[in-house]
């Protein structure tokens, strides 16, 4: 089996959020831990397309004729 490395993350969180997405979980089947971390691998994603987007246009323009 692989290991992956892994470390805990704790963060705060107004209530009403943290109840309403606990139902939603819940109503799901699923646990926040999963809903999170889909959320994050999401973003990193969609943020490191940005950045790639961002490094190409920037090459574009620096880069000299």
């Amino acid at each position: 089996m692989e290991s992956i490395d892994k470390k805990l993350v704790n963060f705060r969180c107004d209530m009403d959020v943290l109840d309403r997405f606990d139902e939603i979980c819940n109503f799901k089947r699923t646990n926040r831990t999963h809903i999170l971390i889909n959320f994050m691998r999401n973003f990193v994603v969609a943020e490191n397309e940005e950045i790639d987007k961002w490094r190409l246009l920037s090459d574009s323009i620096i880069k000299p004729s």
